[in-house]
């Protein structure tokens, strides 16, 4: 009886612990994650504020951006492989492939921030931005 309880108990720390580390349970997924979050220095906070980005050859289009948590959702238009870096922050989401969105929450000050791919040649293309936070 002892030994059936035990083994309970550790099955249910086992599922517990997982449940845990899976995604919303308070794990840090990457940004090279399907839905992913942060990479360092992008802050990580779930919540707040959900931005639509659009990237293409060779624009960046998002909305206004409001301080504090925000979820950038990073959606590759192009014909071409994209990545998403905010360079204050250190926040990006690389490997955005034609038709694939992905996610980083970063929790921004009010300031000026640029946004960037930074695969080579496409900044100077012109994708690149400045956001406005208040």
């Amino acid at each position: 009886m002892h030994a059936r309880i035990g083994i309970t108990l550790v099955v249910l720390a086992v599922v517990l612990t997982a449940a845990a580390c899976g995604p919303g349970g308070g794990g840090q997924p990457t940004g090279d994650q399907p839905g992913g979050g942060a990479q360092p220095g992008g802050g990580g906070q779930a919540g707040g504020t959900r931005v639509a980005v659009t990237e293409k050859e060779w624009a960046i289009q998002m909305g206004e951006v409001p301080s504090g948590a925000v979820t950038f959702a990073v959606r590759n238009d192009g014909a071409v492989e994209h990545n998403f870096v905010i360079k204050e922050t250190g926040a990006r989401l690389d490997g955005l492939q034609p038709g694939q969105t992905k996610e980083v929450t970063v929790t921004l000050q009010p300031g000026t921030y640029t946004v960037v791919c930074d695969i080579a040649g496409h900044e100077e293309a012109g994708m690149h931005t400045t956001i406005t936070v208040k």
